[in-house]
């Protein structure tokens, strides 16, 4: 149940991405897109910069009363460091408050996890000692594919990164005097269209997001909020069998949907036609790069998981019958061949309407990185970062 406290949070939080997204906005503003009174608005507003969020500047031109001042964000307030694991490489980047990336830093994903991490711990102290030692940090957010125990921080299984049992959070903090939140990379992707998707998107309740990386996850926001599930998370819809025959699948099942929508699946299933002919192993990008040059074999990989994502996003439709539907990961660099075949794959006698069901592309590049970001901002106006047992208590408004 949402109580007087996290209905505020969630409407700080709005106010923040509304302010982000449109500023330089007067309060009348905020008031007129929000639909709340004006005194709430008011309130909200000034709490905000009492705690040095928001700040007013210049004035408005006036409609007969007293000219409207405008409000900003206070970029420099706070930042948040931001880290997305990824099972070849991980990015981990500077945020300051508007939510946008400052700086970021690629390192190969590789070696045993503890070694690894620590390594990464300290790639990111070197990087705030040497250049942003003046700068205050309010916390971490961490996405890491596989299931997450949210209350230690621990990773306790990655398939695709094979770890098991990961105390990811302990080991980060030994090197990191932060708060540290760790999720699941398609729960974070999905956090992400709430902080930086279209405003006009802002009244949606339900939402899907399918991220296709090395693996497929999915994410959902359901009433308004991001959904995580238990303790453990929610799992991940990637792992469904849609082939009881099919190829072993990373988890020990076989024929799940990633070993044939994933990116991984896409590039194994173009080598092993091109392999006969001795064409080097090929990249999703490189993929996608002939296929626009019509290279037939490519376009026919891209279109046989276009297929098996719009088979999946379909079998998920049915259940959840969601507002908008967005899909994340180097394959949205193919949206102009996958699109059609992912909508026609939606039609059925159950969903009568497939047009009233919005499909599109991630709102950001990286979107497992961009969900991290808000994942950590939102704990700096906050005095805890509230989690239910099956949602984060952040929603857009209806």
């Amino acid at each position: 149940m949402v109580d007087v406290n996290d209905i505020r949070d969630i409407n700080q939080t709005i106010f923040l991405h509304l302010i982000r997204e449109r500023q330089p906005i007067s309060r009348a503003d905020i008031a007129k897109y929000t639909g709340l009174r004006a005194g709430t608005v008011s309130a909200i507003v000034n709490r905000l910069i009492k705690n040095n969020f928001v700040y007013e500047g210049t004035e408005g031109p006036s409609s007969g009363g007293r000219p409207p001042k405008h409000l900003f964000i206070n970029a420099e307030s706070i930042y948040v460091l931001a880290i997305d694991i990824g099972v070849s490489d991980t990015v981990f980047a500077v945020s300051d408050f508007n939510g946008r990336i400052l700086q970021q830093k690629l390192l190969l994903t590789e070696g045993a996890p503890q070694n690894f991490l620590k390594k990464l711990a300290k790639e990111i102290e070197n990087l705030i000692s040497t250049q942003y030692s003046r700068a205050k940090f309010g916390a971490i957010g961490v996405s890491v594919p596989g299931l997450i125990d949210r209350e230690t921080g621990t990773v306790e299984t990655s398939p695709n990164l094979e770890w098991q049992n990961v105390p990811l959070r302990k080991i980060l903090m030994e090197h990191l005097n932060l708060p540290i939140f760790v999720e699941n990379d398609a729960n974070a992707a999905a956090f992400s269209e709430l902080w930086y998707g279209p405003l006009n998107e802002a009244n949606i309740r339900t939402l899907l997001f399918i991220l296709v990386v090395e693996g497929l996850g999915t994410g959902l926001i359901i009433n308004g909020e991001l959904h995580v599930g238990s303790r453990l998370g929610l799992g991940g819809f990637g792992h469904m069998s849609i082939d009881l025959n099919g190829e072993l699948c990373s988890c020990g099942r076989r024929g799940c949907w990633e070993t044939f929508a994933s990116e991984r699946a896409t590039v194994e299933r173009f080598h092993r036609v091109t392999a006969k002919q001795g064409l080097p192993f090929a990249s999703l990008s490189e993929i996608i790069s002939l296929a626009n040059k019509n290279d037939e074999m490519a376009l026919q990989s891209l279109k046989i998981t276009a297929e098996y994502l719009g088979e999946g996003i379909s079998n998920l439709a049915h259940g959840l019958y969601p507002e908008t539907v967005v899909i994340g990961g180097n394959i949205t660099a193919a949206w102009s061949i996958i699109e059609p075949i992912i909508k026609k794959r939606l039609k059925s006698r159950y969903i009568v309407s497939p047009n009233q069901i919005t499909i599109r592309p991630a709102s950001v590049q990286r979107p497992s990185l961009f969900g991290a970001i808000p994942i950590a901002l939102q704990n700096c106006f906050n005095s805890s970062l509230k989690i239910s047992k099956n949602s984060y208590k952040i929603s857009v408004l209806t």
